[in-house]
């Protein structure tokens, strides 16, 4: 196989962020498929780290406690 000039970049190279550069041509499908794959784990993993709003914390604390009541009610009935 023939050597690549150093100054050439591969498509299939990653930047420091892990992430492919998005001003490099695509030159077949399975590159944009990969592209592709990595924009949206990248966008799932931001997501992934938002907090989640007040009101959503209070209604999942609710339905905790209400949990909590139900299985300490049929622990009493056993």
């Amino acid at each position: 196989m023939a050597s690549q000039d150093k100054n050439q970049t591969d498509p299939s190279e990653s930047n420091e962020e892990g992430q492919q550069s998005k001003d490099m041509p695509v030159k077949s499908k399975e590159d944009m498929q990969q592209r592709l794959g990595l924009g949206l784990k990248n966008m799932y993993l931001n997501v992934l780290e938002e907090p989640l709003p007040d009101d959503i914390l209070a209604l999942l604390d609710q339905l905790e406690d209400d949990d909590d009541a139900d299985s300490s009610r049929s622990d009493v009935h056993d």
